[in-house]
């Protein structure tokens, strides 16, 4: 039984970070093909393999009548269970210990159990989520808009950075996620876009566009910023009294949204003084810096740069997160229900097949969750699993659903299907499978490797080469 995801990629900082999430992804792959193996032994079903990745192997050992592997590629997992795919010519069905031969009931169960496992622990993970609370930073539990991309279809409606949104497309938003996937998920054509400033409510229509990267839709408004930043030695923040780790709230009375609002209204105060109301630890402070022109960076500046890293530790000291409990019911059916938003949206086409991700981009994220925290390691291992079990209850041959569906059609026939034809389709679906891995790894290797793959082939795709100059003599 092969295993496959989809999810949405991010980049990755460092090997230690690489190693736990290549771990994450085995240990939900391991529950997964661990429902199999348990129900498959405990039906009387011959397990040949229990592999954790697929081949070359890493590492194997036999106990009884089954080899257990570790395998290279660790991007999913598989148990071979005797008779359940054909083997040089012999007929699965004549298995005596093998897959068929314990009946649909039998059946049924092997193919169930693997996502109802990945389903339980995902139940059990939100659970300690739902009695622990789960930490959100306090910028991502509101609409606030902390900058609007240039030339962006969201600048050219007007929307700018301060606005807080209300609703997309008339459903109400409260929190950034609902921001985010309302433009996401929503029906071609114009968008309705309601916000608030200074007390007023507007209302635009606004086209969303294709990220270049991502190949998602978006109308070019990011969240607003929680602005941390870190001091450099002998500028004017340092004198001043700014230290790392600072949180900076407005400056000169403005509420700061954005690293780039803040630095573009320091460029624009050079020789004057600014005032800087900020917190630190919980405790609010103000000074007043001086912005002085830069020669190597060629304008004004206080000499400070954005923290490139905020633990949830400095967000809690400041009062920046806000806590969510959630019962795990609830979360389950928010994944269930995004992930039939992704299927729509590749069936309809107002999501394209480039914005998916595959097992380099599930490392990313986890890797991303496990530098922010525990807490968020787990609820990215718990959604990862929940989207694994819905993946391979879908019935699709070559997938647990379509084992699922066979026996249930054989069942209501009452005799079974023809071997020729159910293996000329599972082929024809394994290497339709194979060619959507091979996708979605290419999507994930352009996301995170494709500018400095273009800077060392000197050209984009889509764009013709320029033909190499004629040397002068």
């Amino acid at each position: 039984m092969n295993t496959g995801l989809a999810v949405i990629s991010l980049s990755v900082q460092n090997a230690g970070a690489i190693l736990l999430g290549v771990l994450a992804l085995g240990i939900v792959v391991l529950i997964h093909e661990l429902g199999h193996f348990i129900v498959a032994k405990l039906r009387g079903v011959r397990v040949e393999v229990f592999s954790i990745g697929f081949p070359p192997k890493i590492f194997s050992i036999r106990r009884g009548e089954t080899e257990y592997c570790i395998s290279w590629i660790l991007c999913g997992g598989y148990v071979k269970l005797a008779g359940m795919e054909p083997d040089e010519g012999v007929d699965p069905r004549a298995v005596p210990d093998g897959f068929y031969a314990g009946g649909i009931v039998t059946r049924l169960a092997v193919c169930l159990c693997g996502p109802l496992m990945n389903l339980l622990s995902a139940f059990i993970i939100y659970l300690f989520l739902y009695l622990a609370g789960f930490p959100v930073p306090l910028n991502m539990e509101r609409t606030v808009i902390g900058s609007v991309r240039e030339g962006s279809p969201a600048a050219e409606a007007g929307l700018k950075p301060g606005d807080r949104v209300l609703s997309i497309a008339g459903r109400p938003v409260e929190r950034w996620e609902e921001v985010t996937k309302g433009v996401v998920y929503s029906p071609p054509g114009p968008l309705s876009v309601e916000f608030e400033r200074g007390g007023e409510r507007i209302n635009r229509l606004i086209t969303p566009v294709q990220d270049g990267a991502s190949k998602l839709k978006y109308i070019g408004i990011l969240p607003e910023e929680l602005v941390f930043v870190e001091t450099l030695p002998g500028g004017a923040a340092a004198a001043a009294g700014i230290r790392n780790g600072d949180f900076i709230m407005s400056a000169d009375g403005e509420a700061v949204h954005s690293w780039e609002q803040l630095t573009s209204l320091i460029r624009s105060r050079e020789g004057k003084q600014v005032r800087l109301d900020l917190m630190r630890r919980g405790a609010r402070q103000t000074v007043l810096v001086t912005p002085t022109f830069n020669k190597e960076l060629g304008y004004p500046a206080i000499g400070v740069r954005p923290r490139p890293v905020v633990s949830m530790a400095d967000l809690e000291a400041n009062g920046l997160v806000v806590y969510i409990y959630r019962d795990p019911f609830t979360w389950i059916g928010r994944n269930v229900r995004e992930m039939y938003l992704t299927f729509k949206g590749l069936i309809m086409r107002s999501l394209s097949p480039r914005g998916l991700a595959g097992p380099i981009g599930i490392v990313q994220i986890m890797s991303y969750s496990a530098q922010a925290g525990v807490r968020q390691f787990l609820f990215v291992l718990a959604f990862i699993s929940v989207n694994l079990a819905v993946l391979n209850l879908l019935p699709i041959p070559v997938l647990d659903g379509g084992h699922i569906l066979i026996a249930l059609i054989e069942g209501a026939r009452g005799r079974p299907l023809g071997m020729r034809a159910m293996t000329m389709v599972q082929n024809i679906f394994m290497a339709i499978f194979i060619a959507l891995m091979v996708l979605v790894m290419a999507n994930d290797v352009m996301r995170s490797w494709g500018e400095q793959i273009t800077r060392v082939i000197g050209w984009r795709p889509g764009q013709r080469p320029e033909p190499a100059p004629l040397k002068q003599p």
